[in-house]
């Protein structure tokens, strides 16, 4: 139709994997970086861990994405995923301040800190997943049984390393600050082949609507009537000026290793700059 167009790339030789869904190309907002503009931002694609063999996306659609110089990519490690696409770890959401956007990473560490907190609070009985146990665990599963859970701690910890590597590129690569980012509370687990799956719905893979976020339903903790996960995520994002509205994704994505943003889609309102004006 008028003013849309698409672009179609097929590999002859290569097989292409899930590292090649289009989970796996995002777009910063616009950023300074050391004195270099990037007025569309830039794309963020996910790969393997540098000097290892791995799955990294097609050559194909990776050299056209590189040919896009105005966006010049950034190339994250997201191989130690199942499914291994940015998204899952990364997303970035409007605020009206200077910078104008904050960075939104998937935080082990932030969950860990908040369920030693209800912990403390007495609230260690608190039970996850009420209403979808057989959906997404079997078993009762509290705050203690999962801080009493060696084997999953150390994931997580493997996990956070692999997420951290990722943060000080996308602070180097984006010029960010630590103030630019916000740490959302995330679990995952590993399958048989040491790859990591969420543990419960990913809300780092919200869906932005200007201001109103579709996040995915973490069926976190109950204490007090409310989810504690879902209580954490308003906490540090509606004093931005975000409405957060939780989604539940359990059987149509969740279970299926996606979350919303696997089955949507959002058409944007085009930026008034004209990429084609611009020099990289």
């Amino acid at each position: 139709g008028p003013d849309f167009g698409y672009v179609h790339k097929e590999p002859l030789f290569e097989a292409m994997a899930s590292l090649d869904s289009f989970g796996n190309v995002e777009v910063s907002p616009p950023v300074s970086v050391a004195g270099k503009e990037y007025p569309l931002g830039r794309i963020l694609i996910g790969s393997s861990f540098p000097a290892s063999v791995g799955r990294r996306m097609t050559r194909l659609v990776r050299d056209f994405l590189y040919a896009q110089r105005v966006q010049a990519p950034v190339e994250l490690y997201s191989d130690w995923l199942a499914v291994g696409n940015v998204n899952e770890f990364v997303n970035f959401v409007p605020t009206s301040d200077k910078k104008r956007f904050r960075m939104l990473l998937a935080s082990p560490a932030a969950c860990y800190r908040l369920f030693r907190e209800k912990q403390k609070e007495g609230q260690g009985e608190a039970t996850m997943f009420k209403g979808k146990g057989t959906a997404l665990n079997t078993k009762r599963v509290t705050i203690n049984k999962v801080l009493s859970n060696d084997v999953l701690a150390q994931q997580n910890q493997y996990v956070q390393r692999c997420i951290d590597w990722n943060r000080d590129i996308l602070k180097k690569e984006l010029g960010l600050l630590e103030e630019d980012i916000i740490d959302l509370p995330a679990l995952f687990k590993l399958d048989k082949q040491g790859k990591a799956i969420p543990y419960f719905p990913n809300m780092v893979t919200m869906i932005v609507l200007a201001r109103d976020l579709g996040i995915p339903k973490p069926f976190g903790p109950v204490a007090g009537g409310e989810c504690c996960l879902e209580r954490r995520i308003r906490a540090l994002l509606e004093p931005l000026g975000l409405c957060c509205r939780f989604l539940e994704d359990v059987a149509s994505y969740h279970g299926s290793l996606g979350e919303v943003r696997c089955g949507t889609s959002v058409q944007r309102r085009p930026f008034a700059f004209q990429w084609w004006h611009f020099t990289p």
